[in-house]
């Protein structure tokens, strides 16, 4: 079976008719049901039978069916990177990033980008840190940005910076934790409601560390799935969390305050990019400009602590 046979009896398998399998992948009917024959002929038995108007598939399909869908799969996913290198160093660059990177970050990075490209066209993906692996190797992105080093093996990560964690808290609930425990305002917050991170965020273990170190009751409080909803919650005076540099940068300093963490490791901020294919020229060029700028936010940060 050659790579068009296996092509055609995928789609036949996947629809359930000669018609339908040929609009998906637009090639005629009969072109369709010819390529099946000839297929059927050249194995020795059949493929499909009809049983009132029915197209159904034999057992052996059945076998060749799931022998066969990795392979139609890589054929797939090589399409879509033999597609997707057309946008490579075109005047285009596609990035993807974390929720809280794209929000309190990017902004800025594309205004400045913009700035100096305005020709190059932006693309810009919010995907959680287990969604990049698909996008960096099929191409669909140049890179990605996220907290951590990232752990599949096809991806290579480069650090750009690394920032303090912080506490935040409303001004009120912080003012109240200062007067009541002066010499140290933190350890006030063991009787403040903790909002923690539900799933795989990698802010989650360092959250309920913190959280253990103060006596925070863990049994109760709110668990919500991202840091941005957590600030939200905190916001309305329902607790405190951890937050990063970046999201600490874009704090209104009258409303809320962003406490250091010294005691806890510096948060990592990396590129991810697939080994395979690094990025091209202009994804390099936005790339250069981002050690700047994440140090101009870590100071802004620093600035509202």
């Amino acid at each position: 079976m050659n790579l068009r046979q296996l092509e055609v009896f995928q789609a036949v398998m996947q629809t359930g008719n000669m018609s339908a399998a040929a609009r998906l992948i637009c090639i005629t009917p009969s072109a369709v049901s010819k390529t099946i024959g000839h297929t059927e002929l050249q194995l020795g038995y059949p493929l499909f039978t009809r049983n009132k108007g029915q197209l159904l598939p034999t057992p052996e399909a059945q076998v060749l069916f799931a022998e066969s869908a990795n392979i139609h799969q890589q054929l797939e996913q090589l399409r879509r990177i033999s597609v997707n290198l057309r946008g490579v160093d075109q005047g285009q660059v596609r990035l993807a990033a974390i929720p809280s990177i794209s929000h309190e970050f990017l902004p800025t990075v594309l205004a400045q980008h913009a700035a100096h490209h305005p020709h190059v066209q932006l693309e810009v993906r919010t995907l959680h840190q287990d969604q990049m692996v698909n996008v960096l190797l099929d191409r669909s992105v140049d890179f990605a940005l996220g907290y951590y080093p990232h752990p599949h093996p096809q991806l290579q990560s480069t650090l750009l910076v690394s920032g303090r964690l912080h506490l935040v808290v409303t001004r009120d609930i912080w003012l109240r934790a200062v007067r009541v425990k002066r010499a140290d305002p933190i350890s006030f917050m063991s009787k403040t409601p903790l909002i923690r991170l539900l799933g795989d965020d990698p802010m989650r273990a360092v959250i309920d560390e913190l959280g253990e170190q103060l006596g925070v009751n863990m049994a109760s409080g709110i668990r919500v799935q991202t840091s941005r909803l957590a600030l939200e919650l905190v916001r309305l005076g329902l607790g405190w969390t951890v937050i990063d540099f970046l999201t600490a940068s874009n704090l209104d300093p009258g409303t809320m305050v962003a406490v250091e963490l010294h005691d806890l490791p510096m948060l990592p901020l990396y590129a991810y990019h697939a080994t395979a294919t690094p990025p091209g020229r202009q994804a390099q060029r936005m790339l250069a400009m981002l050690p700047d700028l994440l140090t101009q936010a870590i100071q802004r940060g620093q600035g509202t602590a």
